[in-house]
């Protein structure tokens, strides 16, 4: 009982987080029958198709260790790597094509300049994956690492849920906010069970929270515009 109550956080959050995709994708992706959006590429939809199979794999991960199945879990675990591949390779493609989307980005930027903040996302889930995957037999590294790669790719559910409220002023605060409230309750929630601030949420998540305005301030320099027109043009 003891194990089932430790873990009833990750079941929690892991809900949080994937109905946070759900309704920044909602008219988009899910929904999009209902709605009058333009039409997505292959890519797209490929891409929506395996990040969606990687956040349903993600609850019911966390909810097979709550009722201590850890056989099962392990088995998935299998498949989640193969998964995580294929999440990452999609999401570099797709950033990369977007580079040269016409259109304006949020906080003024084009798409040369933008194509930045989703890349630097999508390396930080593999980086935070890979050391999930490493320490696997470390279930205390295990799953936060786990944690941290899916805070890592938020953004863009994020960013169309800015869109839909007409909050665009406020892109790259909202976008901080919300990243650095997933780790502060993380954080918090380590220190009322075991009295500690783990320092893979406390480092970890420190480097990723502070990626992001480095991530908006480097983008919009004339060096990384000269990159992401060089990605345009692929």
């Amino acid at each position: 009982m003891a194990a089932v109550v430790r873990n009833r956080f990750y079941v929690a959050i892991a809900m949080v987080l994937a109905l946070l995709v759900f309704a920044g994708f909602a008219r988009t992706f899910y929904l999009r029958p209902w709605f009058d959006v333009p039409p997505i590429t292959l890519l797209l939809h490929l891409h929506s198709i395996a990040f969606t199979a990687w956040f349903v794999l993600f609850v019911l991960q966390t909810r097979l260790i709550a009722a201590q199945n850890y056989r099962t879990h392990m088995q998935l675990g299998i498949a989640g790597v193969v998964l995580a591949v294929v999440v990452t390779i999609l999401g570099f493609a797709t950033a990369i094509l977007s580079a040269d989307a016409p259109r304006v980005r949020p906080m003024g930027m084009n798409s040369q300049q933008f194509v930045l903040v989703p890349i630097v996302g999508i390396a930080f889930f593999a980086i935070f994956v890979a050391a999930a995957v490493a320490f696997r037999r470390r279930a205390d590294l295990h799953k936060r690492f786990m944690m941290l790669a899916m805070i890592a790719v938020l953004g863009p559910p994020v960013a169309r849920l800015i869109a839909l409220t007409q909050t665009g002023d406020y892109f790259g605060p909202i976008q901080m906010a919300v990243a650095a409230a997933l780790v502060a309750c993380c954080l918090v929630s380590d220190w009322v069970k075991y009295r500690i601030v783990h320092p893979v949420y406390a480092i970890g998540g420190s480097i990723l929270l502070i990626s992001l305005p480095v991530r908006f301030l480097i983008a919009q320099t004339p060096q990384w515009e000269r990159v992401g027109q060089w990605m345009a043009g692929m």
